[in-house]
C-alpha cells in the first residue's frame, strides 16, 4: 500500500515541477513591435552542385560557387551580371572533368535578403535554392515580401557564361 502512494506522490510531484518548467514568467507589458517594411535583395550567389564519393565509399555533396560580376541590385532593382566558372582545382574536390561539366543547364540560384522577407518566382523563373536551367540574356523576375506585406519585383539578367 505504502509503495502506490509513494508511486502516486511521485507523480504528482513530477507534475508540480513540469508545470513549473513549461511556463513562462512573461504574461503581459512586452513592447509592441512593427512589422519590418524591408524587402531587398542584398546579394545572390550561383553554386554548381556535384556527387562524388569519399574514401569509405559514401557520397558527398560538394558545392563550388561561381564567381558573378555583380551580385547586388541597382536603384532599378535589377542585377546584371556575367557568371565566370572558376579555375579547376585538381588537389581539390573542383577537379577539371568536374569543372568541364558546369553549364546553365543546372545551376542552384540562392539569395540573401532582409530579415523577416520571403521570395517567391514570378512568370517562369525557377525556384531559388533548386537545380534549375538558366539562359544568357532571359530576364528572371522574383518577388520579395516584407514581413508588413510590402512588396518588390527584382529582375535577374545573365548577360553571359564564361568558362
Amino acid at each position: 500500500m505504502k509503495r502506490i502512494y509513494s508511486v502516486k506522490f511521485k507523480f504528482i510531484l513530477f507534475l508540480l515541477c513540469a508545470v513549473g518548467l513549461f511556463s513562462s514568467c512573461l504574461k503581459a507589458g512586452l513592447e509592441e513591435i512593427e512589422n519590418s517594411n524591408l524587402c531587398e535583395i542584398t546579394s545572390i550567389t550561383f553554386e554548381y552542385r556535384w556527387l562524388s564519393q569519399n574514401a569509405n565509399g559514401y557520397d558527398v555533396l560538394n558545392r563550388q560557387q561561381l564567381t558573378l560580376s555583380n551580385n547586388a541590385p541597382d536603384e532599378n532593382n535589377r542585377i546584371d551580371f556575367i557568371i565566370t566558372v572558376p579555375a579547376a582545382n585538381n588537389s581539390g574536390e573542383f577537379k577539371t572533368a568536374v569543372r568541364n561539366t558546369v553549364s546553365l543547364d543546372r545551376l542552384y540560384l540562392t539569395s540573401i535578403l532582409s530579415p523577416a522577407a520571403k521570395i517567391a518566382p514570378l512568370d517562369d523563373a525557377p525556384v531559388m535554392g533548386t537545380p534549375a536551367a538558366f539562359e544568357i540574356g532571359k530576364e528572371y523576375m522574383y518577388e520579395v515580401t516584407a514581413a508588413n506585406g510590402e512588396k518588390k519585383t527584382f529582375v535577374l539578367c545573365i548577360e553571359d557564361f564564361i568558362k
